[in-house]
């Protein structure tokens, strides 16, 4: 149960904290931050796309 919970309620918070974290790293003029903006993408998409592919695979094994 606690594996659920971090799939569906951590995981989507980590992602919204991520693309926030992408949106101001980008906004820096320093070129230090574009890399560190590009990581913060990175791991917000897992992230974000960690419970899409759950629900399908659950789908798929019939669960």
């Amino acid at each position: 149960m606690a594996a659920l919970g971090f799939v569906f309620i951590l995981l989507p918070c980590l992602a919204v904290i991520s693309f926030t974290c992408f949106a101001a790293c980008r906004a820096q003029r320093h070129k230090m931050f574009k890399p560190l903006a590009y990581v913060s993408l990175a791991v917000g998409l897992v992230a974000a796309l960690t419970p899409v592919v759950v629900v399908a695979w659950v789908f798929t094994v019939g669960v």
